[in-house]
């Protein structure tokens, strides 16, 4: 049964997409997940790569690192910075802005 159809039969007013029948909030996917790629054949893949995946799809779009700190719940940009080396294009197009300042 997939979630949107489980909450409307279930526990359509909960706030939560994972959510119990009584409309608690699921404290893990993990379990879940790992059944649902083990049907699907996929090996070596946890939940946490689908977090660096959303940044590094952000950061291929020029979403300030800022916005992904924030997104991710990163304590310092610091931990984020990890992914700038995937948009090199938002460091030239910064270079190029001063260039026409002139």
């Amino acid at each position: 049964m997939n979630r949107a159809r489980f909450r409307k039969e279930n526990c359509s007013s909960s706030p939560w997409l994972f959510a119990h029948a009584s409309g608690d909030r699921l404290k893990s996917v993990k379990r879940s997940f790992k059944t649902a790629c083990r049907k699907v054949g996929i090996d070596d893949f946890r939940v946490h790569d689908l977090r660096h995946t959303c940044a590094s799809w952000l950061i291929m779009e020029g979403v300030l690192l800022t916005t992904v700190r924030d997104l991710l719940g990163h304590a310092t940009v610091k931990m984020t910075e990890k992914y700038a080396h995937l948009n090199p294009k938002m460091v030239r197009d910064a270079v190029e802005s001063l260039a026409r300042s002139d």
